[in-house]
C-alpha cells in the first residue's frame, strides 16, 4: 500500500512551538523574524541568527514528527509491507552566499542538493547503504509506477530508481535543475 505524507514544513514562516525553539537562543529583540525576503542579505548578524534559529526549530519539529512516524512503523511492523520515501523539492539559503531564499541563480548546492532516503521491504537487507547515482524529483513517479508493475507514460522524463536500489546502477550522467 502507499501512504503519502506531505509536510509543508520546514517552510516560511519559520514557526515552531516554543519547546522546539528553546534550544536555539539568540540576542534578537525585534519583531518576529521568521520569513526573510528572497533577496540579498541586508540584515544584521543578530537578525540572521534569529532567522536561522527559527528555521532550526522548525527542522527540529519536523524531525520529531518524522520520528513519531518511524515509531509507528516499528509498532505496527509496517517495515514488512510498506515503502517509505523521504525527500523534498528544494533547499533554502539562510544567508549562505549572502542570499535568502530558493529561486536564485546560480543554483547553489544548498538549494539543489536535497535529501532522498528510500526504504523498500524488497531491499531491506541493503538498509543504511548509500548510493551515488544522480537522481531528480521527477524520478519518483516512475519509481512508484515501477513498484506496482505499471508502465510509465512515454512523455515522462524521470527514470525508475529501482535499479539504483537494487545495485547502485547509474541512471543518468547529467541532470537539469
Amino acid at each position: 500500500w502507499v501512504l503519502e505524507v506531505e509536510d509543508f514544513d520546514p517552510h516560511e514562516p519559520f514557526f515552531a512551538p516554543q519547546r522546539f525553539r528553546e534550544p536555539y537562543p539568540t540576542a534578537y529583540q525585534g519583531p518576529t523574524f521568521d520569513w526573510p525576503m528572497y533577496a540579498r542579505v541586508t540584515e544584521s548578524q543578530v537578525e540572521i541568527d534569529e532567522a536561522r534559529a527559527n528555521y532550526s526549530a522548525l527542522v527540529a519539529m519536523c524531525d520529531a514528527y518524522l520520528g513519531k512516524l518511524l515509531d509507528t512503523f516499528d509498532e505496527q511492523n509496517l517495515w514488512e509491507d510498506t515503502a517509505l520515501v523521504v525527500t523534498t523539492d528544494h533547499g533554502f539559503l539562510r544567508g549562505e552566499h549572502d542570499w535568502w531564499g530558493k529561486n536564485l541563480a546560480p543554483v547553489y548546492d544548498e538549494i539543489a542538493r536535497v535529501p532522498l532516503m528510500i526504504y523498500h521491504p524488497k531491499f531491506a537487507d541493503r538498509g543504511g547503504e548509500r548510493r551515488s547515482a544522480l537522481t531528480q524529483v521527477t524520478d519518483l513517479m516512475p519509481t512508484f509506477l515501477d513498484w506496482f508493475g505499471l508502465d510509465c507514460p512515454p512523455e515522462v522524463t524521470g527514470t525508475s530508481l529501482t535499479p539504483v536500489l537494487e545495485s547502485g546502477t547509474k541512471i543518468r550522467d547529467t541532470a537539469i535543475y
